[in-house]
């Protein structure tokens, strides 16, 4: 039982150093070359989504009052 919690935490304190290291050697890159354009290329990627997103939901939109107000006129017509 001991032996196991020293494995887990041992292995648990191997993936924090490395993920502390991966993590400090990459933001050192990114501010020494000035590299940011990874997040304005997601910022700009999550922008088009949302625009595509909102005009089929106008589109949707759009559809649904044509069909209530032919539904309209055709009740019209039938009174």
């Amino acid at each position: 039982m001991v032996l196991g919690i020293i494995l887990y935490e041992g292995a648990d304190l191997a993936y924090n150093v490395v993920r502390l290291a991966y993590n400090g050697t990459t933001g050192v890159y990114n501010w020494w070359y000035q590299v940011e354009e990874h997040e304005k290329e997601e910022k700009h990627k999550e922008t088009k989504e949302m625009i595509e997103e909102l005009k089929k939901l106008n589109n949707r939109v759009k559809e649904l009052e044509d069909a209530l107000v032919d539904k309209k006129q055709d009740v019209a017509k039938t009174d």
